[in-house]
């Protein structure tokens, strides 16, 4: 598998829907997957460090999962089916015992940011998706 890092939120020049980049730490490239206006918006206020007047669904998943003991030990992306990106959350449950539950990406990294959890890729699907943004600068 391989860690990726949030590198921020772009746009779509056609139809201005917010896209997820997410960067290799070992190479100059990205993978792109598009997100909802929701979570992109919650992704972006998390980036900023600017606190939402109340609590996002992400918040409120951190606290429950807080709540009852589990540990979000990491994100796995997992598999694209026609076009869909799946993704697993693995949580640490008190018991020790790992337990994969299936995500939307988008929701996935908006957790893991406010967890502090990485962000992994199964290879094969990095070699599948990965793009070259030599440009960009992480935020």
């Amino acid at each position: 598998m391989r860690e990726l890092v949030v590198g921020g939120i772009a746009f779509d020049q056609e139809d201005k829907s917010p896209v997820l980049l997410l960067k290799d730490l070992v190479s100059p490239r990205y993978i792109t997957l598009r997100i909802g206006a929701p979570e992109a918006m919650a992704i972006l206020l998390h980036l900023q460090g600017t606190p939402p007047p109340r609590p996002f669904t992400h918040d409120l998943m951190k606290t429950l999962l807080e709540s009852m003991g589990c540990v979000l030990e990491r994100v796995v992306l997992v598999d694209v089916v026609e076009g869909i990106c799946y993704a697993n959350l693995w949580l640490r449950l008190p018991s020790g015992r790992i337990r994969k539950v299936d995500a939307r990406p988008s929701d996935s990294v908006a957790l893991a940011l406010r967890t502090g959890s990485p962000i992994f890729i199964e290879d094969e699907l990095f070699e599948e998706l990965a793009q070259e943004f030599p440009d960009i600068e992480l935020q």
